[in-house]
């Protein structure tokens, strides 16, 4: 029978309500913690508040923050291993609501800025746990069969909760300078208001999943670390490769956000709501209509041959905008977002779920988890080093400091360019022998 076809079964379908309710409230408090958005509102409304270098710097930490939060998820991992995963769940959205709305408390001085940008890194922090938790819940409570139907679902209407809501608050920014603050708090009820939902949920099977995790535990005899985790790129050559391009692309998309953000204001001199539709509102908004091709398209092809098409968006985006800022045509800031948005969507896909193409059901987390881990190691590094070297032209060069937007374009570039030659290694590996046509 196909199943493409057929009702979601009684259990599944009796879940998804409540699901879709968590995670849509959830998506608003998101939309107040959009990396893009952070940027606009540490870099606007905390100017002044001491020298340009460190508000450039904060700008950096919030964008970057949705990266590397991702390292904290070894501790989540370990942390929801053997425990409730609900009550889990709802501790850590409480968490993030408790951070929106201290957030929104911050007077305009250095102390206001810095606990604006702490509370921001634990929000982020807490959501990156809940991922690692939620992807466990919709594993038990959905098979295979269903489970990608009702993600895209849950996704495509939290990326379009998210873009409403960063715009919004946008279009609030430039109406009035406090006015983030009352959409913060309600962004934060709203993950108070999740908390609640979640743990009236089910999950199904919860006291076998306890079980086959302390098992595991018992069988592994140790948590995951880098003891257990480097020797799977030593041993996996394919899966080395695809972390280096990765590492390569993806440095030069941490570059760009708070780059561009600082440029934004700096350089062009935008209204604080074109800042924050251009880097944070249009990008969700194309990832709702976007998010479905790059599904099907990643469901027909290995990720070294999906990457290598992929990518070339990322590369086109940040072109795009180098050649805004270098020119001053900001007409062109407009095609480079949607370019980007529809590159975030496939690249929240590949994201996702690149490493199954390398690994199997007994070491999948493993293989996420060192992905997870370089995620996190580049989301620290690259947006600060990025923006110390537009700090050094600005300052010593500036009239260079346009330009600087080309190093992420050159590192995404040179990753498109990676996957490229993989993929071609690939087909080259796949032609039966023999065949030199």
């Amino acid at each position: 029978m196909d199943t493409a076809n057929q009702k979601l079964p009684r259990m599944a379908a009796a879940l998804v309500p409540r699901e879709l309710a968590n995670w849509s409230l959830t998506a608003v408090a998101l939309g107040a913690l959009e990396g893009g958005l952070l940027g606009v509102i540490v870099k606007n409304q905390f100017a002044g508040v001491a020298s340009p270098m460190v508000v450039n710097v904060a700008v950096a930490v919030v964008a970057a923050a949705p990266s590397f939060s991702n390292l904290a998820s070894f501790l989540f991992a370990s942390l929801a291993a053997g425990r409730d995963k609900l009550a889990l769940l709802g501790k850590l959205m409480l968490m993030m609501g408790a951070c929106l709305m201290l957030m929104a408390l911050p007077g305009r001085t250095a102390a206001g800025l810095a606990l604006f940008c702490v509370a921001a890194v634990l929000a982020r922090t807490a959501w990156s746990g809940i991922l690692v938790i939620r992807a466990a819940v919709w594993r038990a409570n959905y098979t295979r069969t269903w489970r990608a139907r009702v993600t895209a679902r849950i996704v495509r209407i939290a990326s379009l909760l998210m873009a409403g809501y960063s715009a919004l608050i946008g279009v609030l920014l430039d109406w009035r300078a406090d006015a983030f603050r009352p959409a913060f708090i309600a962004g934060g009820a709203c993950a108070l208001l999740a908390a609640q939902v979640i743990r009236k949920s089910r999950l199904r099977r919860q006291r076998q999943l306890i079980a086959a995790e302390l098992a595991e535990q018992v069988v592994q005899g140790r948590r995951l670390s880098l003891s257990v985790l480097i020797p799977v790129l030593r041993r996996d050559i394919d899966f080395r490769h695809y972390m280096l391009a990765m590492m390569v692309m993806g440095s030069g998309n941490l570059m760009t956000l708070p780059m561009l953000v600082i440029l934004l204001n700096e350089r062009l001199q935008l209204g604080q709501t074109q800042q924050v539709m251009v880097t944070s509102s249009l990008p969700l908004l194309v990832f709702f209509f976007t998010v479905s091709y790059w599904a099907r398209l990643l469901d027909r092809r290995h990720i070294f041959s999906y990457r290598a098409f992929h990518s070339w968006f990322f590369a086109a985006a940040s072109l795009l905008f180098a050649l805004a800022v270098i020119t001053g045509q900001t007409l062109l800031l407009w095609p480079a977002s949607v370019i980007l948005g529809a590159a975030f969507a496939g690249g929240s896909l590949g994201w996702n779920l690149g490493h199954n193409d390398f690994s199997n059901d007994g070491n999948a987390s493993h293989y996420m988890a060192i992905h997870v881990m370089l995620t996190g190691l580049r989301g620290l590094i690259m947006p600060l080093i990025g923006v110390g070297i537009y700090q050094y032209l600005a300052a010593s060069k500036p009239e260079y400091a346009s330009w600087v937007l080309l190093l992420p374009f050159t590192l995404t570039f040179s990753g498109a360019l990676i996957f490229v030659a993989l993929h071609l290694q690939l087909v080259r590996r796949a032609r039966p022998a023999g065949d030199g046509g």
